[in-house]
């Protein structure tokens, strides 16, 4: 039964099921297997994969796993192909059995079994658990002797086994090579079992002795039997085994290129999807001349399905970074195929030739652009794109598959070719954009969209058609629903470090109210990610009157009050009316009140914690540039001089002559410094964080150390003219400057023009030893010039690429929840933290993966103990292990001693290790209460016992004697 530690209560629902924890969802299945009904007990079989993901811990799984065991022992063929049906799909639960011995002996039962499909179900089970037995030799043996038996279902049985146990187990496939390989050459065989043995040798990689034979075998076969399903089977396996030792790679490249030339169609498009896999997995052991050799097919080669897979093959030869077989000079065999296929009739050649170009281009500038050597290739590129893309819109029929390839090389080429191509790329797009709709308008715009944001500059040319096409659009198609977002974006992208002209602004605000709210929504959260948080104000304001939950109305209303005190901060009427001061109060309150509603939006199932902490932040921030403002201001007090030098004398700081604004200002800094190091603790727990959020946080963190650092070096370190930190940080924001999106690009500049403002001041004013009104300018002019700045909210406060999460269970748990447990202060008490590590992503994304998992233990008594010599006994104990997943799981164990008696807290915390092993708090915490008991009393009881022990012993001594 499962320990109560699992009897937690998770907010998805299974299908409709009601909400149990992990015992009753278990006893309910077990009343199905009990079922004298046949239905009734497979309904219950075929829920447990449910059962598994929803509570994956061992002891559950033990123990239902074991129960289904029963049932294939004792139940008939329907039921065990049930049981079989579960194995498979939960098979990376299957290493958290503890009874593996129990689980095997009542599978293995079958397998002795007069019924020739109970003996196949046994074996397919057998196979499927192949993870966790892959070297009992009982059921090598029993495969074994399965091959040879005469029954279809039973052999086909044997041979799904033995495939998944040459997978796993190394003894077994170099046992079973032999035997394989006797049945393959073998005449007996029939034909079709041969097709089926062949796979398994792509597992026989474990040693090279082995491996060689099987090469030798599958080269031998392929004369032998010349069939063209023999042929590609072979072929096939035989990659997969090169890929494996990848010192076949170069060897298993000739092979296949010699067979390229076969006239047979499906052995063609065999090869190339076995070239495909060699040049994903080895694509720096591919030479030039394998690559000619592609060429050489590809040019002669009249099927456009094969020239399309052929051009496959190039472009994921071309994406590789470690492939270097690709020769860039004038006059080779590479120029034939822009001249040839990137002008081809069909779509999907062209479509894959002009990728394949580009990516040559990307190549071509990694190695140092153009060259005598090397030509430029950008234009060549850029004449097939815009050719390509021409011919894609304006056709009937656009294949969207074709359109979304070479939109995508369009972007990429804008990125790496010089200026002159990006204008044309835009040019190009934007003239096709007010021709085109439906899909392609979309398509055409999101292309647009992604080159302006890293390239915003070459958007502006564009931006009269883009509002033309803004005005233009109605609401009447979903398509163009869909494209009205992607135009406002290319608004926002252009407008980032531009003021708005009353034109522009007007045709936004016009879109804004003719769409419906959901995309009005999109508007919004566009705007603010850009920086326009007067438009995205005025769309939430809107929304308001509009929800229909109250978690909802909060949440919009909290986005309100954030868009509306960025906008009194950085919007320019403001700027222009209201003092700085008075914007960072205004500001300040707005945020409170947002981070209110906010609390008021947070439900079970969307819990903004990060937003929450962000507002709170940005609320610290804001009040610590208040703040240094009023100190800034208390400089106007400073004492006389005759007053100062006495006070400067006393205190021996020479800073204390300028006054009040001293103390001030060293306050400011630990306020700044504060904020800073709480912000990169954020960064530190926003591990589904994309990249450019993480970005956007680091940024806002050198805002506030900036400003800490340049009251220090202005002011505070004056006298002692020391060196600026804030320089360490300037190659940082630089980096940033050039390859960031245009979302954060104007606050990392502002970065760099505050850091390059407070240098000039430093250089102009080397010989100011005290805080006058200089120094104080020049932090002013700083503040102001970063507070300005429009704070750009990250995508994470919005919408996240992935959700990771950690289900943890510690045992061991009280009896009754909420009461500590009990133990003596002489023994230790065992921990175990189990876990269960969950990811949800999008397909398209790429994010962080979690490498291992660091659990944190500790403990810490409620009442310290005081020692005899009055101070508090050192009974705290922390300790901290790191463990990897297994398949989702992980588990940690940990002995504490307690040196004291008393009830002690018992705290467990985890953090996640990603695969470049650096560290974030994104892990769940638990608390245990733990009571420890004096052994006084069971020693006097012992004492006790021996001196009546004793006295009995001298008694019977003495009535002895």
């Amino acid at each position: 039964m499962a320990s109560v530690g699992l009897r937690t209560a998770f907010n998805e629902h299974l299908f409709g099921e009601p909400e149990q924890d992990a015992n009753t969802a278990l006893t309910e299945l077990d009343k199905g297997l009990r079922s004298v009904k046949i239905g009734e007990q497979c309904e219950a079989i075929v829920r447990f994969p449910r059962l598994f993901e929803k509570y994956p811990f061992p002891i559950l799984i033990n123990s239902a796993l074991l129960k289904l065991a029963e049932v294939f022992r004792t139940g008939t063929n329907f039921p065990r192909l049930c049981v079989l049906r579960v194995c498979q799909q939960s098979e990376k639960h299957l290493d958290k059995i503890l009874n593996v011995d129990e689980f095997v002996k009542r599978i293995f039962t079958v397998i002795h079994s007069n019924d020739p499909i109970a003996r196949s179900l046994a074996l397919r089970t057998l196979g499927s658990m192949a993870i966790i037995i892959s070297d009992r030799k009982s059921v090598h043996h029993s495969i074994r002797d399965s091959l040879d038996s005469h029954d279809a279902v039973e052999l086909e049985a044997a041979i799904y086994a033995a495939s998944k146990f040459a997978a796993q187990s190394r003894t077994f496939s170099v046992n079973m090579c032999s035997k394989i390989a006797e049945m393959i050459q073998g005449l007996a065989t029939p034909v079709n079992i041969k097709l089926k043995l062949i796979p398994i040798l792509q597992y026989m990689h474990h040693d090279a002795h082995t491996a060689a034979m099987v090469r030798r075998l599958c080269a031998q076969l392929l004369p032998s039997y010349p069939a063209q399903n023999f042929v590609c089977v072979t072929l096939h396996t035989l990659t997969l085994l090169a890929s494996e030792t990848l010192v076949e790679i170069p060897q298993q490249l000739l092979l296949l290129l010699e067979y390229l030339c076969d006239s047979r169609r499906g052995v063609q498009a065999q090869v190339l999807s076995d070239l495909k896999i060699l040049a994903v997995k080895g694509a720096h052991l591919w030479t030039t001349s394998n690559v000619d050799g592609l060429i050489d097919l590809l040019l002669d080669q009249p099927q456009l399905e094969l020239q399309r897979r052929a051009l496959d093959v190039l472009v994921t030869l071309a994406m590789a970074e470690a492939a270097n077989c690709f020769t860039l000079k004038a006059d080779t065999k590479l120029h034939l195929i822009w001249n040839q296929c990137c002008y081809s009739c069909d779509r999907s050649v062209a479509a894959k030739a002009v990728q394949l170009l580009v990516q040559l281009v990307i190549i071509s500038s990694k190695q140092g652009g153009s060259t005598s050597s090397i030509p430029d290739l950008s234009q060549d590129a850029a004449l097939a794109v815009e050719s390509l893309m021409l011919g894609l819109c304006l056709a009937e029929n656009t294949e969207e598959r074709e359109l979304k390839i070479v939109l995508a090389s369009a972007v990429q080429l804008s990125r790496v070719a010089g200026a002159e191509v990006s204008a044309a790329m835009v040019d190009c797009l934007t003239r096709l954009l007010l021709l085109s709709s439906g899909p392609t308008l979309v398509l055409l715009c999101q292309a647009l969209a992604a080159i302006g944001d890293t390239q915003p500059s070459a958007i502006i040319p564009a931006l009269v058609d883009i509002m033309s096409m803004l005005k233009k659009l109605t609401v009447q198609s979903n398509q163009e629903v869909l494209a009205i977002p992607l135009l406002c974006v290319l608004m926002f992208q252009t407008h980032a470090a531009h003021c708005w002209s009353q034109q522009a602004n007007e045709v936004v605000n016009d879109a804004i109210f003719r769409v419906d709210l959901w995309v009005a929504f999109r508007i919004a959260r566009s705007a603010t990610r850009y920086g326009h948080h007067a438009i995205a104000y005025k769309i939430f304001d809107r929304l308001l009157g509009h929800l229909s939950t109250e978690h909802l109305y909060f949440w919009i209303q909290g986005l309100r009050d954030f868009t509306l005190a960025e906008s009194h901060l950085s919007g320019p009427d403001a700027r222009s009316t209201v003092s700085l001061m008075e914007r960072l109060v205004l500001a300040a309150k707005l945020y409170l009140q947002g981070l209110s509603s906010l609390k008021a939006a947070t439900s079970p199932t969307r819990v903004l914690q990060f937003q929450a902490e962000f507002g709170r932040l940005r609320v610290e921030f804001l009040s610590a540039c208040s703040q240094l403002v009023q100190a800034c201001r208390t400089l106007q007090t400073a004492p006389p001089p005759a007053i100062a030098h006495a006070v400067a004398a006393a205190t021996r700081d020479e800073l204390q002559r300028c006054g009040r604004i001293t103390h001030q200002l060293r306050k400011s800094v630990v306020a700044l410094r504060q904020v800073a190091e709480a912000l990169s603790k954020l960064g530190q727990s926003a591990f589904d964080a994309d990249p450019e959020s993480l970005t956007n946080l680091q940024l806002q963190k050198q805002m506030a150390l900036i400003l800490a650092q340049t009251v220090e070096s202005t002011c505070l370190r004056a006298s002692q003219q020391g060196v600026m930190t804030a320089e360490d940080d300037l190659p940082v924001i630089n980096k940033t400057v050039q390859t960031e999106h245009v979302a954060v690009r104007s606050m990392a500049l502002r970065c760099a023009e505050s850091v390059d403002l407070v240098r000039c001041f430093r250089d102009r004013n080397p010989d100011l030893k005290l805080i006058n009104h200089l120094n104080v300018g020049c932090i002013m002019d700083c503040l102001k010039l970063l507070v300005e700045t429009p704070l750009c909210f990250p995508r994470f406060m919005f919408q996240t690429l992935q959700t990771t999460s950690i289900k943890l269970a510690v045992s061991p748990q009280p009896r009754v929840a909420g009461e500590a447990i009990t133990t003596t202060m002489g023994s230790q008490l065992a921990v175990k933290v189990e876990g269960i590590v969950q990811v949800t992503s999008s397909q398209r994304s790429s994010g962080r993966r979690v490498r291992a998992v660091q659990v944190t233990i500790q403990s810490n008594p409620t009442n310290p103990t005081v020692g005899p010599d009055g101070k508090p006994v050192e009974s705290n104990v922390s300790m901290n292990k790191t463990v990897e997943p297994h398949n989702d799981y992980f588990s940690a164990q940990f002995l504490l001693t307690f040196a004291a008696a008393g009830l002690h807290q018992v705290f467990v915390e985890t953090a996640l290790l990603d695969t470049f092993d650096a560290l974030w708090n994104a892990g769940p915490k638990a608390q245990l209460s733990v009571k420890i008991f004096e052994e006084s009393g069971s020693s006097r009881t012992t004492s006790s016992s021996s001196s009546a022990a004793a006295r009995v012993s001298v008694a019977a001594t003495s009535s002895r004697s």
